[in-house]
């Protein structure tokens, strides 16, 4: 199994990426596993019945539930019988939220998150494209979008040292994931020799 994290800042194209990534994958004859980004989910779900576990009102008791969730759901990634799983955002995101907001996780799940992160084969940064869209569930501005961004980029190249790939921000998605292919097929080679 090989096992893709894709991680970046808000508007900086990670679930396009993973959604190309997976056509392409699958129309190779791989089982693939998306690990969706629970942060949206849990917008979506508080914004429609009217809930406060929003991260402009409680952040570290929001990212503690997107941390929860992609753990559960990543764990029962990593049982399957998938040739690759996807993670879209990671449940390492939170870390660098709340570090850019001067807050912090509670210690022992950021200790979980250091040892499950072993288990992430390669770590795909998307780069940020030049202009910065807000939608339903992306609420920062564009300044604090590059904050974010820069924290994620830490965040990761501390937890996963040497496993971190830079994807350029192609205003083409579809040449953006053709890079990232490049980048799986040797990774996958480097994990199965």
């Amino acid at each position: 199994m090989l096992y893709i994290l894709v991680a970046g800042g808000p508007g900086t194209g990670k679930t396009t990426l993973v959604g190309k990534l997976f056509r392409a994958l699958s129309f190779r004859g791989f089982k693939v596993y998306v690990v969706r980004d629970w942060a949206r989910e849990i917008i979506r779900e508080e914004l429609s019945r009217g809930g406060k576990l929003l991260p402009w009102i409680d952040r570290v008791g929001f990212e503690v539930e997107v941390v929860r969730r992609h753990l559960a759901e990543e764990l029962a990634a990593l049982k399957g019988n998938y040739d690759v799983v996807l993670e879209d955002s990671g449940p390492y995101a939170p870390i660098a939220y709340c570090r850019a907001d001067g807050l912090s996780l509670p210690k022992h799940l950021v200790k979980d998150l250091a040892k499950l992160s072993r288990y992430v084969d390669l770590v795909l940064i998307t780069e940020p494209p030049e202009g910065y869209m807000k939608d339903c569930e992306r609420w920062e501005d564009a300044e604090y979008a590059r904050r974010i961004h820069r924290e994620v980029v830490r965040v990761h190249e501390e937890l996963f040292s040497g496993r971190v790939v830079k994807v350029p921000p192609y205003s083409n998605p579809s040449l953006r994931a053709s890079v990232a292919l490049k980048v799986l097929t040797q990774a996958k080679r480097r994990v199965t020799t």
